[in-house]
């Protein structure tokens, strides 16, 4: 991860004072991304909040089943999101074509309907997709904290709302704070959504300086600033981790839930259900619309060869990118504190956005490319060209930091269970190095590296960013091909592939519903 963050930081000093940080441009962006990140942090941060009170506070018809579907919304990427709300809202989707049907508007100046496009829009449907992220943590928080304090204000005749606002809100805000965080994350990450939405952030700013006005510098010092801006997330995140493990670990034993009856059971299963619907069940019902008019012979053969592409990238990604997590896993075991270090700031990849990190490995890639020619012109009379730069080398070195901590973190809390024993048994039985390696330490991870690959599998098919910009020419993948046809208003087209994506985003969360279910038990 080094290389790009350090080349990036060399040419923005470098680049000079009409590099990209002129008043126009930075004040614009850093406004915009900021209002973007504290009110999705915001909304994001209390429905994710409330939706994890009420299910693990209380008993209501489903909630067993709300638990972890409520997680669901977080398998569509942000960009997919956009363009399927945008279809529905926009004016002529279905939402505005029944209001004009049952009012007997004419035009949109007959009637009044809130603008999608926006940036209310960007910040509702942002919300709504990352939410998860405050709900995982808000009731990973709730499951582990103690219930005394809860049973004190029930017996103190405290009602539940007022036991929410006077004991569950304070004690929350660490949790909250790492969920609303990690939210802000994904948004400064994002740049079809606001592209899509024509707002200015960062990262939209960074693609059009880069692409558009061929202004390498320029993109270069924005770029640093939202590695700054990350840098603060992370310090946040981390310090409000340290602050939930501190509150949390009081007692195993969470609040015993409270039964509701009546309308306020009624009024919990509506809210839940609600919630799903319009975060999960409107988008992903769009696209199935969308893709049953679309299914053609046409249709399928466009989708299949950005479909086979993608398949491809993302199982050589997975590949190399667990290859590299495992000798992560392995060195940060070791007594080494630079080792520890380096492999903790290795993984620190997965909150740098795509384009930062696209941005940062062009030019260096570029040079690599011009020394490989001129040594193979010397040596051969012989150019192969762009090796690295022009081919998917790049996207998966890009794949591999990017997505480094998702298979980093899954084999290291996998050796953490399984001990040292099983090495030390084989060690006693006469295995070393290799062998060992083969026979012993590989089949005690398979589950592990299943996990880990699926995982990082499924990332690099829903990663848009930066296959988008360092994608070889002719090459097209099921998010580069959404992308291309939202942007000529032509995204009913690839619902088809938009829908797989989704499809493919899901596993991840069932995954992860189920390694919870198993901590728990």
């Amino acid at each position: 991860m080094g290389l790009p963050i350090l080349w990036l930081a060399a040419a923005a000093f470098t680049a000079g004072p009409g590099g990209g940080l002129a008043a126009s441009m930075l004040p614009i962006a850093l406004r915009d991304t900021g209002a973007l990140m504290a009110c999705v942090g915001l909304l994001a941060g209390v429905i994710g909040l409330v939706a994890a009170w009420l299910v693990t506070h209380h008993d209501f018809p489903g909630r067993a089943w709300f638990e972890w579907l409520l997680m669901l919304p977080l398998a569509i990427p942000t960009y997919l999101a956009a363009y399927c709300f945008t279809e529905l809202l926009d004016f002529t989707g279905p939402a505005q074509t029944l209001l004009r049907t049952i009012t007997g508007a004419a035009t949109a100046k007959d009637y009044w309907f809130p603008q999608i496009r926006s940036f209310p829009g960007a910040v509702l449907v942002f919300s709504l997709v990352l939410y998860p992220y405050a709900y995982a943590a808000c009731r990973a928080f709730f499951l582990m904290q103690s219930g005394t304090a809860h049973a004190a204000a029930r017996t103190l005749g405290a009602g539940g709302w007022r036991t929410f606002l006077a004991i569950t809100l304070p004690v929350s805000r660490p949790a909250l704070v790492v969920g609303a965080t990690l939210a802000m994350m994904e948004v400064v990450n994002d740049l079809g959504a606001v592209q899509y939405f024509g707002i200015n952030s960062l990262t939209a700013i960074i693609y059009s300086t880069w692409i558009n006005r061929s202004n390498f510098g320029g993109a270069a010092q924005l770029a640093v600033t939202i590695v700054l801006v990350i840098a603060v997330l992370i310090l946040a995140e981390r310090a409000a981790r340290r602050a939930e493990a501190r509150t949390g670990a009081r007692e195993s034993r969470g609040a015993a839930r409270v039964g509701l009856t009546g309308g306020h059971a009624i009024l919990a299963t509506a809210a839940c259900s609600g919630l799903l619907l319009v975060a999960f069940g409107l988008p992903i019902g769009q696209l199935l619309y969308l893709a049953s008019r679309q299914l053609t012979v046409a249709s399928v053969s466009m989708t299949t060869g950005p479909l086979l592409t993608t398949l491809g990238l993302a199982l050589a990604g997975a590949i190399v990118t667990v290859t590299v997590g495992l000798f992560a896993a392995h060195r940060g075991r070791s007594r080494s504190v630079a080792a520890r270090g380096a492999i903790r700031i290795a993984t620190l990849g997965y909150a740098i956005p795509g384009t930062v990190l696209a941005l940062g490995l062009l030019q260096p890639l570029g040079i690599a490319d011009r020394w490989i020619n001129g040594v193979t012109r010397w040596a051969f009379d012989w150019t192969p060209g762009l090796v690295l730069s022009g081919s998917v080398a790049a996207l998966l070195y890009v794949y591999a930091i990017r997505f480094l901590a998702v298979s980093h973190s899954t084999l290291h809390e996998a050796m953490d269970r399984r001990g040292p024993s099983m090495l030390d048994a084989g060690r006693v039985l006469g295995s070393r190095g290799l062998d060992l390696f083969v026979r012993v330490d590989l089949p005690t991870l398979a589950p592990a590296l299943a996990a880990a690959a699926t995982l990082v599998f499924v990332e690099i098919i829903k990663e848009l960013p930066a296959t988008l910009l360092l994608r070889p020419l002719g090459v097209e993948t099921l998010a580069t091909l959404v992308y291309a046809k939202a942007n000529t208003a032509l995204f009913a087209e690839a619902a088809l592939p938009a829908l797989a994506i989704v499809l493919a985003g899901i596993v991840p969360v069932i995954l992860a519903t189920q390694l919870g279910a198993r901590r728990k038990v």
